[in-house]
């Protein structure tokens, strides 16, 4: 005879329902790391790898991060698209099938038949080379903070009804990443071991993948999660406002980080620190409670322009290190006000490919516009001491 009975409270029977439902978040979350983390340990690898090419100019950088947000535009177009058409475990077969299409293009190299950049239209030349070489990779990477967040929303989870809240670990991996790769990566491992190890962590996130899949293939699609009341779709006002509060610190980072390179010091990988910056934001608003009070970073806010501004008036090269620092704290208080301002105006589950689209959109008009204002006041300076 059994000793224990399963309405014992003590049994010992384990609800394997329960245990997995609890652990899904988890689940989510590290996947959604993991894929943020192989998203920007990309980056300076494979800026690394062209470094002999192109020199560490800062306009080279830039126009990589025009290339980036261009490519994660695509990414969350095509997530958005998947979310539409299909439903969640035909969307998880296909986005696994295109995971796979990825893998026959590892690991990450410079493309072939790509030599010496042209003299006239290197910033062309340069957008052509990383969307050959690593345009496919960073293009379904960029796909799976939304598609994730979208599925998760069908999973049934109590914390299903707020699910950008995982963004916080989509960009706490990708802030990993720019940190460990200057300090623990770049200095230890070579290029060679680097894209080995990055081989690796893309077949875990596949892995990770697969059993985020069985999961969506048991969920609802998010029209038939919403409420009635969300029938109602965004306005046009909506959406410019979720573009507006994108484009301004995306703008800002790509600013912040040519003006400090170029005026201030060139130090080594000092572009890192504004980047890093922009991702902290999200960790630190897209969550229940945020590490500080939207309304305490809009008061501080002037009280740090103010200083800035009378900075600008001269004194760069003697106070570089205070000028270095004021710029990182106002642009991480601008960042922090427009990236809550953008949380708090967070649509319905409903509505969530769409929001992280609009807000990529905003991405890419802030660094080109940030770009091309960088060109032209270069251009003009040039003109001037000719």
């Amino acid at each position: 005879m059994s000793v224990f009975n399963a309405s014992d409270p003590i049994s010992p029977v384990v609800d394997r329902g329960a245990v997995a439902h609890r652990l899904t978040p988890l689940l989510y979350a590290a996947t959604l790391f993991v894929s943020a983390l192989l998203l920007f340990s990309i980056q300076p690898m494979f800026a690394k790898m062209v470094l002999p090419k192109l020199g560490g100019a800062p306009a080279v950088w830039s126009v990589a991060m025009v290339f980036f947000q261009t490519a994660l535009l695509g990414g969350y177009a095509y997530a958005h698209l998947l979310n539409r058409l299909l439903p969640p475990r035909w969307a998880a077969a296909f986005h696994l099938a295109l995971l796979g299409v990825t893998a026959t293009m590892l690991p990450i190299a410079i493309a072939t038949g790509w030599g010496a950049p042209p003299s006239e239209g290197t910033a062309l030349w340069l957008f052509g080379l990383f969307a050959v070489s690593i345009g496919l990779p960073f293009f379904t990477l960029s796909a799976s903070a939304p598609l994730l967040q979208s599925w998760f929303v069908g999973s049934g989870h109590k914390q299903a009804g707020n699910p950008y809240v995982l963004y916080a670990a989509s960009n706490l991996g990708s802030f990993a990443a720019l940190f460990a790769y200057p300090v623990i990566i770049e200095p230890f491992l070579t290029l060679k071991t680097q894209t080995a190890a990055w081989s690796i962590g893309f077949a875990l996130l596949v892995i990770l993948l697969t059993l985020v899949g069985l999961f969506a293939a048991r969920a609802e699609p998010v029209t038939v999660q919403a409420e009635a009341a969300d029938e109602v779709r965004a306005s046009a006002g909506e959406r410019m406002r979720w573009i507006a509060l994108a484009a301004v610190p995306s703008g800002l980072v790509i600013a912040v980080t040519a003006y400090l390179t170029t005026d201030i010091a060139a130090a080594p990988f000092l572009w890192v620190v504004p980047l890093a910056i922009y991702l902290l934001t999200f960790v630190a608003v897209f969550r229940e409670r945020p590490w500080i009070a939207h309304a305490t970073v809009v008061r501080f806010v002037p009280f740090a322009l103010a200083p800035l501004a009378v900075s600008l008036i001269g004194g760069e090269k003697v106070f570089w290190l205070t000028i270095i620092a004021l710029n990182l704290v106002v642009f991480a208080l601008l960042t922090l006000m427009c990236h809550g301002e953008l949380y708090a105006r967070r649509p319905s589950p409903r509505r969530l490919t769409e929001f992280y689209l609009c807000t990529s959109f905003g991405g890419v008009i802030g660094g080109a516009f940030a770009d091309y204002w960088r060109r032209r006041s270069s251009t003009a300076i040039t003109n001037t001491r000719s």
